[in-house]
């Protein structure tokens, strides 16, 4: 480099530093391309994956990426402070309150 010339700096925004791409070609690219993941999970959170795998009969990352697609759209659809309610109810671990809670959604 030489002595009067400053690096070229990023031009973009914030956001195109904090947020993924929504470009369609990189969308297509997202669902084709595998990625090694590491999860740190509780030893129960285990059971119940490996509890899921033997009735679905699926891969265990399939059921985590329905996992987190589901957790990502009801957060859009939803919004945080219904999602966190949502969440709270979960983590009673009890199906019937849970059966009750999301039958305030029905219309």
């Amino acid at each position: 480099m030489s002595k009067g010339k400053l690096p070229k700096l990023f031009d973009g925004s914030i956001d195109d530093l904090t947020k993924p791409s929504k470009k369609k070609e990189d969308k297509d690219n997202l669902k084709k391309e595998k990625m090694q993941k590491t999860l740190y999970i509780s030893r129960d959170m285990n059971r119940k994956l490996i509890e899921l795998y033997g009735e679905e009969g699926r891969r265990q990352s399939s059921i985590v990426e329905d996992a987190v697609n589901l957790y990502y759209y009801l957060r859009l659809a939803i919004g945080e402070k219904k999602l966190h309610e949502l969440l709270e109810a979960v983590k009673r671990e009890d199906p019937e309150f849970l059966r009750e809670y999301l039958s305030k959604f029905k219309p």
